[in-house]
């Protein structure tokens, strides 16, 4: 009787969490972190899943048994979540990215799939409908309060360091567009419960109202020229992207790892993006899901999302009739990403969709029992711990279960790692804004601490130590004590900077970051410029076709006095990138070092050509070619005066004059030839 009271209340905590994370995850915002809205939906979905795991591994304790509910969509979550553990751990020797990330997002969305159907009894369809339904009516009239200048911002600003728009940029879910994601699901649960019960109620009328009316606020928010206009990667882009992640035998296979198609992006995309005004925009996914897993999780990857689809769809027929809005509701979750990028919004969604949606059909579904192995052993003396051990037929499902307790609290002590220091650097930037550089220098220190295996961490702080270092070395006065901590800054921002290259090889910020601290140490540390060029090679071999690599890469070696390589790098940039001003105008510096003053005057007028007339770049750019162009006519005034005075002091001898009437003699001849054929067509 106990332990059925212990088992009612953890169906009914589990189930009320589940509700919670239905309900909160389009609303939910804690302004505590660096990306507020983000964190807060992220690290929801990692407490839930560590709540459903342990909850889980307490039930099998209290029932010695393990009870798994065993439905067509239990295999696809699990090899789903398998092809997720393998790209996550496979692509990177130091994975905490990835699962800090959408890899532990995907990894959550399968733990919850399959421990939380397990624990939920019941159909709860009217309740999900109407609790999705009401977020988003409070996401719709939240989008109106802002669009009306009364929203949400104002509160979080007020509270924290933030300075939100006070527009529609500023959404509760992230952006109008994963806004419209979620109150088209609600209208799709809000539709088909009224054609089930084929009548509406009150609550059904106003909130499929709020909903739509919210979607469509949202919709006229994106359109081109609105202020909440979006930039997706267009479908061309991300094919070649696709098709070209495709030629490695691995990355086919496992991907780049879940977080990481912006690395793939950089390396793999087309020159023609180049000419798009959105050219400077790292994309951190593809135009849709499919195309986005296939470079992240590669082909196994997809295979199991879109085994996971299909078996989705196929419950049409098998599903009680009751729960048919749960269902559409999940397949309508499947066609937005099938046509637009995924989120963690709907992400989430799916993950409580599906449980309620496997709970609900039980009946039709197989429950996996496994219960005990008993084992039996002669051991004596020393070993007489496993002959009581084993002598319980239930030892396996306790050593498992506590296995999963402690797995779930190991994710937990990690993901609290995580998020303090998130909010360690969301003090750090306040710190900052408040003018308090020390305070802010030791917050990112103690996240850093926190959390060193994040490559971003690393290289915020590397920054940070040079820019305090240059502060303080830029000092009139500098004492024996400053000196010694600039050193220590320096050696701190190096060190760093080196770590987060080692961290993501592929990330090419990092090899950004290192470059410039390499370089702001040009002429106070030895062969800095050799390290600083090595490591924009390195970046250019990962990102090849960004333009101020090149330049960046001509601007060291017009330090070294190298203008012909120069004059190499910066024709790159160029070729890379013709409508970029910044790379014409340092061709024309490299030509002026080469003293080729005509090509310098064409590369700047090139240069001045792309920039608007009404900037001051403009106007400093046509000072300079005015003042070359003066430069090059008096060069040319003195050349025409020392040939003038050459041919007046000089006189031809009998030589040179004979040479001049054999060369004229043999110019003649062949200008009446030229005329012949020119004229031999017409007769």
């Amino acid at each position: 009787m106990k332990n059925n009271s212990v088992l009612v209340i953890i169906t009914k905590f589990v189930q009320f969490i589940l509700f919670a994370l239905l309900f909160l995850t389009p609303l939910l915002v804690i302004p505590y972190t660096r990306n507020l809205i983000v964190d807060a939906k992220l690290f929801l979905l990692f407490f839930v899943a560590i709540i459903v795991m342990i909850s889980f591994a307490t039930k099998t304790l209290v029932k010695k048994r393990w009870e798994i509910a065993i439905s067509p969509l239990t295999k696809p979550l699990l090899f789903f979540g398998l092809a997720v553990l393998f790209s996550t751990l496979l692509t990177n020797r130091y994975p905490v990215e990835g699962l800090l990330g959408m890899g532990g997002a995907y990894l959550g969305f399968v733990l919850i799939g399959i421990f939380g159907s397990s624990l939920i009894k019941g159909d709860h369809t009217k309740t999900i409908i109407r609790l999705l339904g009401i977020s988003g009516a409070l996401l719709s009239v939240s989008m109106f309060l802002q669009h009306w200048g009364w929203g949400a911002n104002k509160l979080f600003n007020a509270i924290s360091a933030f300075n939100l728009p006070n527009n529609l940029l500023f959404n509760l879910s992230g952006s109008s567009l994963v806004a419209m994601q979620v109150t088209a699901l609600a209208l799709v649960g809000i539709v088909s419960l009224i054609k089930l019960q084929k009548k509406a109620t009150i609550i059904e009328w106003v909130l499929g109202t709020l909903n739509l009316a919210g979607f469509g606020l949202g919709l006229w928010s994106i359109l081109p020229g609105k202020i909440a206009v979006i930039t997706l990667l267009p479908f061309r882009a991300s094919w070649t992207v696709m098709l070209r992640s495709l030629e490695s035998w691995q990355t086919a296979l496992i991907g780049y790892g879940p977080t990481a198609y912006s690395n793939a992006f950089t390396m793999l995309k087309p020159l023609w993006i180049n000419g798009k005004n959105y050219w400077q925009v790292n994309f951190g996914s593809a135009t849709n899901t499919p195309l986005t897993l296939i470079v992240t999780l590669g082909v196994i990857g997809l295979a199991t999302w879109l085994f996971l689809a299909i078996q989705v769809i196929k419950q049409r027929k098998n599903t009680d009739k009751e729960t048919q809005p749960l269902l559409w509701m999940l397949i309508g979750s499947f066609i937005i990403q099938l046509l637009i990028p995924n989120n963690l919004v709907l992400l989430t969604l799916q993950a409580g969709l599906l449980v309620f949606l496997i709970a609900a059909n039980q009946k039709r579904f197989s429950l996996l029992r496994f219960q005990s192995i008993k084992l039996n052993t002669n051991s004596t003396g020393r070993f007489e711990f496993l002959k009581r051990l084993f002598k319980k037929g239930d030892w396996l499902v306790k050593v498992t279960a506590i296995l999963l307790i402690i797995i779930a609290s190991g994710f937990a002590y990690g993901v609290g790692r995580a998020y303090v220091a998130q909010h360690l650097l969301y003090k750090a930037d306040k710190a900052l804004t408040e003018q308090n550089i020390v305070q802010s220098y030791d917050y990112q220190r103690r996240a850093v601490a926190t959390n060193p295996y994040l490559d971003s961490l690393r290289r915020n702080y590397a920054q940070t130590n040079l820019q305090i270092a240059i502060a303080l070395s830029n000092k009139v006065d500098i004492t024996e004590l400053e000196a010694q901590q600039i050193t220590q800054l320096i050696e701190q921002a190096v060190g760093e900077g080196r770590a987060a290259t080692i961290l993501d090889k592929l990330d090419v910020e990092n090899w950004f970051v290192l470059s410039g601290i390499y370089s702001n140490l040009i002429g106070a540390a030895d062969e800095a410029d050799t390290w600083a060029i090595n490591t924009l090679v390195t970046a250019r071999q990962i990102n090849p076709t960004n333009p101020f690599i090149f330049l960046e890469l001509g601007r060291l070696t017009l330090i070294n006095d190298k203008p012909q390589e120069a004059v190499l790098y910066f024709s790159q940039a160029v070729e890379l990138k013709p409508d970029l001003p910044v790379a014409h105008y340092q061709l024309g510096v490299a030509f002026q070092a080469l003293d080729q003053l005509e090509n310098t005057r064409i590369a700047w007028q090139q240069a001045l050509q792309l920039l608007p007339e009404t900037t001051e770049d403009y106007l400093t750019l046509s000072q300079q070619l005015e003042a070359l162009e003066e430069i090059m006519l008096e060069r040319a005034a003195n050349s025409a005066e020392t040939i003038k005075v050459d041919e007046t002091t000089s006189t031809p001898n009998i030589t040179q004059q004979n040479v001049s009437q054999q060369e004229s003699d043999l110019v003649k001849p062949g200008d009446d030839a030229l005329l012949e054929l020119e004229t031999e067509p017409k007769n």
